[in-house]
């Protein structure tokens, strides 16, 4: 679910992606270039949760998203990072149908790529497909 877009504050993450049995997704601005820092969108939800889950889980692209409203838009928000999430679950599952919900969650989050920002900001880390899905 998205972490919401109420950051920077820290405890901002939406009250869905509070949850403990949900991957909460938090956004990055998707630019990895060299000599650009690792960015977590400012708006993005923050956590810690409430001490006892950390969250956000982890984070994907989510800035300047083309999606369509009336025409083709690019679009912002942790809503906007959510589907590349869905996405490599579905791909996980298409791989290994023999894996439970929650080994997928560990796989996408186990194999996050740190980017050296505070858990706060990015959970485990950017999501990493190709990683997730060599185990």
């Amino acid at each position: 679910v998205a972490a919401g877009n109420n950051g920077p504050a820290p405890d901002s993450v939406s009250a869905m992606g509070l949850q403990a049995h949900v991957v909460s997704v938090g956004c990055h601005d998707g630019r990895q270039t060299p000599g650009h820092k690792n960015a977590c969108a400012a708006y993005s939800g923050r956590g810690p949760a409430n001490g006892r889950v950390k969250k956000p889980d982890l984070v994907a692209p989510g800035s300047g998203i083309i999606s369509c409203n009336a025409s083709y838009t690019a679009k912002n928000g942790t809503s906007m990072a959510v589907p590349a999430v869905s996405a490599a679950a579905a791909l996980l599952w298409e791989k290994e149908p023999h894996l439970t919900n929650e080994q997928v969650r560990e796989r996408l989050l186990y194999h996050a790529q740190d980017l050296g920002e505070n858990w706060g900001m990015q959970g485990w880390g950017m999501l990493h497909v190709g990683r997730a899905l060599k185990g």
